[in-house]
């Protein structure tokens, strides 16, 4: 009867997956990924100093376990198929959701109803477009404080030890699982009264440390780094990089676009987010239950949509992360709860308003997952290796001598050290993230200034970001090559 489980996440895997396959070379952190994975291989091993193609080096202080997963493929294979990693993780997750609803609920509706409002989730769905350890994080963070809540219920030694063996694994997983996983815990620890949350934090810190022989201690530094950094630049997040406040400009850029819509209204946007918050509210108005479990389910889900709107709505704290990305940390509690509720619902004389009303929210969000899906992974070309961006780096690589590049806009960066291998101006960690902040998140001095203080000598400069007159340097620059619309620019 339980292998009916794996139906949600086969389905999960395909949804998340199949805009990939239209788009093969969308992507941004995925360069980075795989220089650092080519790295690795050079360096046999994590890798040290990272400074082929970053003409800002650095020590590599990205959490290291995903690493150690793509390491374990070969090389070829995950260059071709990195987009299928984080499915692949969010289909384990819903495979856990299953087992720990079961276990809750004994009831194998609930469980299967949990898993497709999780499939269901917008946010969900359009993170795992590319090869990142976010969905590896969520699976950690779900495991750890369902872990913790059944230690306390029931008294098991061995749940506690398996909460602080896979705590520590987030702290070597994912930085913005890290984060969070202090925050609830320091939430559940004041509204339990109980120091036990933060000792597990604390335990699993300690555990990591150790387990890594250090390089967590890098990781941190790298964090705490790329925190300071956004605290200061955190208002120009959403600057276009040449023009700056690109207010009355059209930009081309639908990510961005969309990302700036979350600062005008955001419990709008969260609600299109995760639709499933809404019935949340209602069981919490409505149906409060008496169980312990459930009220910390409630309270993890609630505390999630708070961060969320706090870091969206308060321009201090947006630099603890995109607001919207708290409520992935909650997509397993607030589908459980939201089932819970169609389920209870169904058994009333409101069956038929509660059907409904479900069938028309999973409706908009399947509308919400394709149009975005669409618009920023499909037909994106800002964040896509395209035919005309490869032909331009092929040009690059039949050069003579490899130029110093700014690469405009910011995005494909690591993109052109991969495919081109010349060196560009960008860091190598995130330690050293502020040495670019003369052209990071936008341009703060002239160009001609920026180039020559950095010993740069051409631009490689996608027009359909930003145009040769907007960046004010016809005086002191030639163009050498052209594919449209693409342009290689050389300072004299």
């Amino acid at each position: 009867m339980h292998l009916i489980s794996i139906i949600f996440p086969i389905l999960a895997f395909l949804f998340e997956a199949y805009p990939r396959f239209l788009n093969r070379k969308f992507g941004v952190d995925v360069w980075t990924h795989l220089l650092y994975l080519q790295e690795y291989h050079k360096q046999g091993g994590v890798p040290k100093k990272i400074e082929n193609g970053f003409l800002v080096p650095g020590i590599y202080d990205y959490p290291p376990a995903f690493i150690y997963i793509l390491a374990k493929f070969p090389f070829r294979l995950v260059e071709r198929y990195e987009f299928l990693f984080s499915p692949f993780f969010d289909a384990i997750h819903l495979l856990i959701i299953y087992f720990l609803v079961f276990q809750i609920t004994v009831d194998i509706r609930i469980a299967l109803v949990t898993q497709a409002l999780y499939t269901l989730t917008p946010i969900i769905v359009i993170e795992n477009s590319s090869a990142t350890p976010r969905s590896l994080g969520y699976t950690l963070f779900t495991l750890v404080f369902m872990l913790m809540f059944a230690f306390l219920r029931l008294g098991n030694i061995w749940f506690l030890i398996a909460a602080i063996i896979f705590g520590s694994l987030i702290f070597l997983s994912h930085r913005f699982t890290t984060q969070g996983f202090l925050f609830f815990s320091l939430f559940f620890s004041v509204y339990d009264l109980n120091p036990y949350y933060l000792l597990v934090f604390l335990i699993s810190f300690a555990i990591a440390v150790i387990f890594s022989r250090g390089l967590y201690l890098r990781v941190l530094r790298g964090h705490i780094g790329n925190l300071k950094f956004w605290y200061y630049n955190i208002r120009y997040r959403f600057y276009h990089q040449v023009r700056g406040n690109a207010k009355g400009h059209k930009n081309k850029d639908f990510v961005f676009t969309v990302y700036n819509q979350f600062l005008k209204l955001p419990p709008f946007v969260l609600s299109i987010t995760n639709p499933w918050t809404i019935p949340l509210f209602y069981y919490v108005t409505f149906y409060y239950p008496a169980d312990s479990l459930y009220q910390h389910l409630i309270w993890w889900s609630l505390f999630a949509y708070a961060l969320a709107l706090l870091t969206i709505w308060v321009p201090q704290l947006r630099f603890l992360g995109e607001g919207q990305r708290y409520l992935e940390l909650a997509a397993f509690p607030v589908s459980f709860l939201a089932a819970t509720l169609l389920i209870t619902l169904l058994q009333t004389e409101y069956a038929v308003q509660a059907a409904v009303v479900y069938i028309l929210f999973a409706f908009g969000a399947i509308v919400t997952i394709t149009v975005i899906q669409r618009k920023a992974i499909i037909k994106e070309t800002l964040r896509t290796l395209t035919p005309e961006m490869q032909q331009m780096f092929d040009y690059l690589k039949s050069l003579k001598k490899k130029p110093r590049l700014l690469c405009l806009p910011h995005q494909i960066t690591t993109n052109t050290i991969y495919h081109s291998g010349c060196p560009v101006f960008v860091n190598a960690d995130y330690a050293n993230i502020s040495k670019i902040s003369e052209v990071y998140p936008y341009i703060r001095k002239p160009l001609k200034e920026i180039m020559r203080k950095n010993k740069l000598n051409m631009i490689l400069l996608n027009q359909d970001y930003a145009t040769i007159d907007e960046l004010e340097i016809r005086k002191d620059a030639r163009i050498i090559k052209i594919i449209s619309p693409f342009v290689l620019i050389e300072f004299k």
